[in-house]
């Protein structure tokens, strides 16, 4: 990697102005805290048992490997998010290489995952103290998982979501010193749990009940995103939201992401994942010793670590750690509930969302935007599903605006050779494409079920582009966007409900749905004849911007067949073997990656941050990509 630059002024875009009325106040150690608050919120509770329950004593190498492939994810956001340090930048970037309907299927998928972090957050903290303390009567037992009281549990998650608005709504500040304050606590007390339970360790956890590995290799491998690994290792690339308000990103953005983003968390989270195993009992978990899928089941589940501290003979210590069972998932909370203001903001930048959602308050901060996800979060705590179903849900689609970060450093390398790159990636392409294959095999790991249900919301981004930002950008009228968008919505739907995988909490199918095979080529079907339709509707510009989108869903398809034909729940028979599956998906991945980057052109938005970065510079702007090609 090149050496960083000067400390310099970020150029703005025509399109982006709103951004520099927002307040660079974060600072390096800052940033690095608010990295360590995401990633050590509810996964340090719960993810130890989850993860062990799917993979046995493997579990370890699940971490490892979680991590490897999160470092090789996370290489181009390191030229990407330097380049264009942007608040919101998961969503914002594929706006300056692809357009905005690709800006805007990404954005939404993120978006809906960062409003629904912060309950999930919140539900952990209210499991952990309702359990240990049940007079509270903040939970009781549906279908063997426990979820949120009405009116006692869902009135305390309010009030947590409600701190949550309130501290990011008075600014950034705040904020970043809450989490550097805090994120101390929770470096700290993790790191003596894990000392603890080591005081109890049992070697026999590793070789008995079958050995280390008893799941075998792909258990390793699925467990990354149920397990919630996945969901600990995504802060990796998050921090680069903050771009638009830290005090110099092009310096502190990659420190903070290499050290806060993986060093800290992995150290962490592998210490506490060896000393659980070590730790456990399985006559005081009441599961049958070997049983490692039992363990999800057992009297350990609402809270292993307390539950392993007193086999360990600290129960003292217990108050202590529930103490910080409350505080880490609720300050995870705060963070996202303010990557997802700025999310939200990022897309209506971008267009997909009326400007009214980049209004700032007086301490600089998109209030609207914040308003908007606080009551959404809100609503979401009514279904209360449990925090072991709804992990890898979430966290896949987080897992998705990964696959951005290749496209639009290969593409920018194209479109716009001039611009100020204060890290740039020695053998972009290699790198580049194996980010992109990485991505898309962690998105695979998450498993048939997660995936239907998944890309059936995600993909409710075509029918509101259709409404919504086809007409706001002229590509085609009001009236044909809302019948594509009314016809879409009702197919999808349909399609949805008789599929039979869809909104069906038990992971299994229901009884009297159609075949899955005719399923998935109906799913396939409806997804390109929706995009078909759309591009045939639209003006020259529209067809552009349609066809530089393509790609994604299409990755996506072949992630969610590849995992019905590895799929074992419920009964289902392994179609093909996971290696030659994985092979094939990692060369599908570097066929994406080169699709993706050849679909990018050059955009508008990139035209308007070159001339901008030029006019700072004092140079003229007759080309202002500075790629005599474009021009010849």
């Amino acid at each position: 990697m090149t050496p960083s630059t000067p400390h310099r002024d970020i150029a703005l875009g025509e399109f982006e102005k709103s951004d520099s009325h927002l307040r660079r106040k974060i600072g390096l150690w800052q940033l690095i805290a608010i990295a360590v608050t995401v990633q050590i919120g509810a996964s340090w509770l719960l993810a130890p048992l989850a993860t062990a329950s799917l993979a046995g004593p493997a579990a370890l190498l699940t971490w490892i490997a979680g991590g490897i492939l999160f470092t090789v994810m996370a290489i181009p956001w390191l030229e990407a998010s330097t380049a264009l340090p942007r608040t919101g930048i998961s969503v914002r970037g594929p706006q300056f290489t692809h357009g905005s309907l690709l800006s805007w299927m990404n954005g939404w998928g993120y978006m809906i995952a960062c409003i629904t972090l912060p309950p999930i957050e919140a539900l952990a903290a209210l499991t952990y103290l309702g359990g240990q303390f049940p007079t509270l009567r903040l939970l009781h037992v549906v279908d063997g998982a426990k979820m949120l009281t009405w009116p006692n549990g869902i009135l305390a998650a309010t009030v947590l979501l409600g701190i949550f608005f309130l501290l990011n709504i008075f600014g950034v500040r705040v904020l970043a010193k809450t989490s550097a304050w805090l994120s101390m606590w929770k470096i700290v007390v993790p790191i003596v749990v894990a000392v603890l339970m080591f005081t109890a360790f049992k070697s026999s956890n590793f070789t008995a009940f079958g050995g280390f590995n008893p799941l075998g290799s792909s258990a390793v491998f699925h467990a990354m995103t149920a397990g919630g690994v996945v969901f600990a290792f995504n802060a990796i690339r998050v921090i680069a939201d903050f771009g638009g308000e830290s005090e110099n990103p092009r310096k502190h953005l990659p420190i903070a992401i290499v050290i806060g983003g993986l060093l800290i968390p992995l150290v962490i989270y592998v210490a506490l994942q060896a000393g659980f195993l070590g730790a456990m009992d399985w006559t005081a978990m009441g599961v049958q010793p070997g049983n490692w899928a039992g363990l999800a089941q057992g009297s350990w589940a609402a809270s292993p670590l307390v539950n392993a501290l007193v086999v360990a003979g600290f129960a003292w210590f217990g108050t202590i750690l529930l103490i910080d069972a409350v505080a880490a998932p609720a300050v995870t909370g705060l963070t996202f509930a303010g990557i997802a203001g700025r999310t939200t903001y990022a897309n209506s930048v971008n267009g997909g969302l009326p400007t009214v959602f980049q209004r700032l308050n007086r301490y600089r901060v998109p209030w609207v935007s914040m308003a908007l996800c606080a009551v959404v979060s809100l609503l979401s705590l009514y279904p209360a599903p449990s925090w072991y179903q709804i992990v890898g849900l979430v966290s896949t689609a987080l897992v998705i605006s990964y696959l951005m970060g290749s496209p639009l450093v290969m593409v920018l390398r194209r479109t716009a050779p001039s611009l100020t790159r204060p890290i740039r990636l020695p053998a972009a392409g290699f790198f580049c494409a194996l980010a992109h294959a990485a991505s898309l095999l962690v998105i695979y790991f998450a498993g048939w079920w997660t995936l239907a249900n998944l890309l059936t919301i995600f993909l409710l981004a075509l029918p509101i582009a259709a409404a919504y930002l086809g007409p706001r950008l002229g590509w085609f009228n009001r009236d044909p966007g809302y019948a594509i968008a009314t016809v879409f919505t009702l197919a999808w739907c349909t399609l949805a409900w008789t599929g039979g995988w869809v909104l069906n909490s038990s992971s299994a199918k229901r009884a009297g749905s159609i075949g899955d095979w005719t399923y998935i080529g109906l799913f396939t079907a409806l997804v390109a004849a929706g995009l078909l339709v759309m591009w045939l509707a639209s003006n020259p510009d529209g067809r552009k911007q349609v066809a530089a989108s393509v790609w994604l869903p299409a990755s996506l398809l072949v992630a969610m067949v590849a995992s019905y034909l590895t799929d074992t729940s419920s009964g289902h028979v392994k179609l093909l073997g996971d290696v030659p599956t994985i092979a094939t998906l990692v060369a599908f991945g570097v066929v994406s990656a080169v699709w993706a980057t050849r679909s990018g052109y050059v955009t508008e938005e990139i035209l308007s941050v070159l001339k901008s970065e030029r006019e700072l510079d004092g140079v003229p702007t007759a080309n202002p990509t500075g790629n005599t090609a474009l021009t010849a």
